[in-house]
């Protein structure tokens, strides 16, 4: 059984992740931009975007200037990862533009829908006897019909045969990066005890369950994928 421990948020893995998540991500940065791209493309623009996850605040600070007539909810259990939202809120001048919640998306009102919501790096944390399939279908349940969600995640299933490659060509990509010594070991000891892989076709299948048909795949990079979904 994973240890949920593992990435705490509120402890020194929340300290060290701005770090980590640009070292050990490929195309980091331009995941977010990619994220704009991909909701300007599949329609209108969104006057409302929810943004599960919000973390350090990357989508905040990325979509709230390319969508300026745009009201985001961030959503995050960790008071620290908010408190470090709230900054960006001051910072941006955001004020009554952004909302925040300290919870799950599960916690949300149903009403208003949103227009879209992207999902960056949660699901990889979740187990896969319900609380992945869980977390898909209560975006699913707060997304209007026609709107999309844009996914992107930490995947792969184990018992394929190029698993391993993927696992090790990804462990000397974050090497070379910088990410060595005790940094790289505390690191690896937190993705075997606190990661739970899936294939893309388990994401997928929870994603269909929950009403949210994939419109393509938009990211490959060694374990990560992004999907755009839409809500049927």
């Amino acid at each position: 059984m994973k240890d949920h421990r593992a990435f705490d948020f509120d402890d020194d893995y929340g300290r060290e992740y701005d770090f980590i998540a640009r070292t050990v991500i490929p195309a980091y940065d331009q995941i977010f931009d990619a994220g704009v791209a991909l909701l300007r493309a599949a329609g209108r623009a969104p006057s409302r975007l929810l943004v599960v996850g919000c973390g350090t605040g990357r989508e905040i600070e990325t979509f709230a200037p390319a969508f300026p007539d745009c009201r985001i909810t961030g959503v995050d259990p960790s008071r620290e990862m908010i408190a470090r939202c709230e900054r960006i809120r001051h910072r941006d001048a955001l004020g009554s533009r952004l909302d925040l919640v300290c919870g799950v998306a599960s916690e949300l009102p149903r009403e208003p829908l949103f227009d879209a919501a992207t999902v960056y790096n949660v699901m990889h944390f979740l187990p896969d006897d319900g609380p992945k399939a869980e977390l898909l279908a209560s975006v699913a349940h707060r997304v209007r019909s026609g709107g999309h969600v844009v996914l992107f995640d930490l995947h792969g299933d184990p018992d394929h045969p190029g698993f391993g490659t993927a696992l090790d060509a990804w462990y000397t990509f974050f090497e070379r990066r910088g990410l060595t010594g005790e940094a790289r070991d505390r690191f690896v000891d937190r993705l075997e005890r606190g990661i739970v892989y899936v294939g893309e076709d388990r994401i997928l299948e929870h994603a269909r369950e929950a009403g949210l048909e994939p419109v393509f795949r938009w990211f490959t990079g060694f374990l990560y994928g992004g999907w755009l979904l839409r809500k049927a």
